[in-house]
């Protein structure tokens, strides 16, 4: 699932993604003209989404079609992984302190 913030007064949007970590930045190229380049917080732009689009509609589509065909990061999934086994673990000592109380 791909989440797009706009900032149309600074012609900008901010795309999260549960499939990375960083986020994707759209917005204007440097020197005011009308292209649109495609920004990752960290690393390197990927061969795919490198380049100049014309409108931030057709760098969102770049976008969404990149991350349709993008596998999981394996930070993101480890990120997934910690987060589940601390629901299971706080699920776990809940249980665990019920029955102790309950003797």
């Amino acid at each position: 699932m791909v989440e797009f913030n706009h900032d149309t007064a600074n012609q900008r949007c901010v795309c999260k993604t549960d499939k990375l970590t960083t986020d994707i930045t759209i917005e204007k190229e440097i020197g005011g003209y009308r292209f649109f380049i495609i920004k990752f917080e960290k690393g390197v732009v990927p061969q795919e989404l490198s380049g100049r689009y014309s409108s931030i509609q057709k760098a969102q589509a770049g976008v969404e079609k990149y991350l349709r065909n993008k596998t999981q990061s394996v930070s993101a999934r480890r990120k997934e992984f910690g987060d589940d086994y601390e629901k299971r673990k706080k699920a776990r000592d809940a249980s665990k302190s019920k029955s102790k109380s309950s003797k």
